[in-house]
């Protein structure tokens, strides 16, 4: 389920397994400012996601659903 946030973002919870051909390896992470679990990641497909919650729990991988949506026509 997407949830719209406005200016074309949106948040998408990762609920499935992490090994999907569309879970990227996490190369950085950047603090969100004025919040309390929320980072950016740098993928290594080029792409910058939003995370929240305990980034050990994503185990170095994050969905991207750019990549994702490219790939099933979306974008």
């Amino acid at each position: 389920m997407k949830i719209d946030v406005g200016g074309g973002a949106y948040i998408e919870p990762d609920e499935g397994g992490r090994d999907t051909r569309f879970h990227m390896r996490i190369m950085t992470t950047q603090r969100i400012p004025n919040t309390r679990v929320g980072h950016y990641a740098d993928l290594c497909c080029g792409h910058r996601v939003m995370m929240f919650g305990d980034l050990t729990l994503a185990n170095g991988r994050a969905l991207c659903t750019q990549c994702r949506d490219a790939a099933e026509g979306k974008r």
